[in-house]
């Protein structure tokens, strides 16, 4: 099987997967996800993807059908039934369904799965980004379904012929990617964004801030301008899926390659921890 779907307890091949009509994913993007890749049937970190997701619900008071340890059993299975080296697995679970209503009464999550083939990006290869101003809500923190302003930024930036668009607030101070998040290496520190509700607490994210405390490398967490960003040595793509990778353009100017070791000990430290990971 190539690609496969679960919702509910019923499993098929994703084409084939119905869903109700009444789910307030449908309708309203009522719902909270979560993304992990997956290599030799090993969902990457998937412990700390649930945790988030499992929070978010709380935040929401979206009410999950079932534990944490209940999803993680039910996506390891299901990431043995697809035919791939690496794959990618994507969960969500909404408030659950009924009549359309903004308002919701005491409901269950409901639960869907996909697990379709993907290979990783070639981490070596830089990126090609554009800017664009951040028209997302006010509640980036959280992992929601509501992706319209992303959606919409990251078509910019592929009509731009860019891979990724970084966004900006207030007409200078850097948030995140369309669905990434963005860091610099200054002077060898790193400096990324602050967790606040302009930006979500990605795991990769967490992991480059961990690399750098084992490696001694300073670490800030503040506010910083597109003019910092342009001059910065460094700029760094980070994501689940992308893992860690480097931008050579933004706008169609060059930027970056002035600490390109700095920026290898970040990105093939988290590549090698991924290719070589032997529990979720």
């Amino acid at each position: 099987m190539k690609s496969l779907g679960y919702y509910n307890g019923t499993i098929s091949e994703l084409e084939a997967l119905k869903v109700s009509a009444n789910d307030r994913a449908f309708y309203f993007g009522d719902g909270v996800y979560d993304a992990v890749m997956c290599r030799n049937n090993i969902p990457y970190l998937l412990d700390l993807h649930i945790d988030r997701l499992y929070k978010n619900c709380s935040i929401l008071d979206i009410n999950p059908s079932i534990s944490k340890k209940q999803l993680k059993n039910i996506i390891c299975d299901l990431v043995k039934k697809v035919d791939a080296k690496e794959k990618f697995v994507y969960f969500h679970i909404s408030r659950g369904s009924q009549i359309r209503d903004h308002a919701y009464g005491d409901l269950k999550g409901n639960l869907f799965i996909s697990v379709t083939e993907r290979k990783t990006d070639d981490y070596k290869e830089k990126m090609k980004c554009a800017l664009a101003k951040d028209i997302r809500y006010e509640l980036c923190n959280i992992k929601t379904l509501n992706l319209l302003p992303s959606v919409l930024t990251a078509q910019q930036s592929k009509n731009s012929n860019c891979d990724e668009a970084i966004m900006y607030r207030n007409r200078n101070f850097i948030t995140e990617g369309s669905h990434s998040n963005v860091s610099i290496l200054k002077g060898g520190a790193l400096v990324t964004a602050p967790n606040s509700k302009y930006i979500l607490p990605g795991v990769t994210r967490a992991h480059l801030i961990e690399i750098a405390n084992q490696n001694g490398i300073p670490v800030e967490e503040r506010k910083y301008s597109i003019k910092e960003l342009l001059s910065a040595d460094e700029i760094i793509i980070s994501s689940s899926s992308k893992m860690v990778r480097g931008v050579s353009h933004i706008d169609g100017k060059t930027v970056g390659g002035k600490d390109e070791k700095l920026l290898s000990l970040f990105r093939e430290t988290i590549y090698n921890n991924y290719i070589n990971a032997t529990t979720v």
